[in-house]
């Protein structure tokens, strides 16, 4: 019999485990400065805002709303290898968020621990492989998948009760995915509390996670 409260934790990846969502803001910035710094503003706010939801999402939002241009699957995966080009490497080399190496390195032998991120992912599981993290998950879950249907896969996968299963992220994003599906959810609060996120308990790093556990 598990006596842990969890039988399984599932972590977002950027901002998370891994400190970067500068870099990715930066990206963003890049690709859309020749449209003036207005255009940029808006991208930037509304990644912020959209934080581990799928590129191709904000993509096809920036080109037909912001933009007021045709959209097709293909200039969407033209954007994401552009984009790609611009925030591998970097988040690869980005160092961990607070407490996150500790955390996996502790707890990966108790707990099953997954990744549920908005990016590619074949990128993801790239990016897990070269920071030698592949190692501490049952399993590596990107886009084009939502949240939402991650953690679905993972509860039926493995015939778990929702309220056995912990997502911890810090985006809008995560804690609605948790909540569609009725898993348990922690959110990470930093500087200032995220609009619309309500976290079951709130945390500021991971360090502070083992105790909720």
């Amino acid at each position: 019999m598990n006596q842990n409260k969890y039988d399984a934790i599932v972590f977002d990846f950027d901002g998370t485990l891994v400190d970067s969502k500068e870099i990715k803001s930066t990206a963003f910035r890049k690709m859309y400065k020749s449209y003036g710094e207005e255009i940029v503003r808006k991208v930037v706010d509304y990644h912020r805002v959209h934080e581990g939801t799928s590129r191709l999402i904000k993509f096809k939002h920036w080109q037909e709303d912001l933009l007021g241009g045709p959209y097709s699957d293909e200039l969407g995966e033209q954007l994401s290898r552009q984009y790609s080009g611009l925030v591998m490497e970097a988040v690869v080399k980005a160092p961990f968020c607070e407490g996150a190496y500790k955390f996996l390195k502790k707890f990966h032998h108790s707990y099953s621990l997954y990744v549920a991120s908005g990016t590619p992912e074949l990128e993801l599981r790239e990016i897990v492989k070269r920071r030698n993290l592949d190692t501490f998950f049952q399993g590596v879950y990107g886009s084009p998948s939502s949240k939402k249907q991650i953690l679905e896969h993972i509860l039926m996968q493995n015939n778990w009760s929702p309220n056995r299963l912990l997502m911890v992220g810090d985006a809008l994003s995560d804690w609605e995915g948790a909540k569609q599906v009725n898993v348990c959810f922690v959110g990470i609060i930093r500087e200032k509390e995220i609009a619309g996120l309500e976290s079951d308990q709130e945390i500021q790093n991971l360090n502070e996670l083992s105790r909720l556990i």
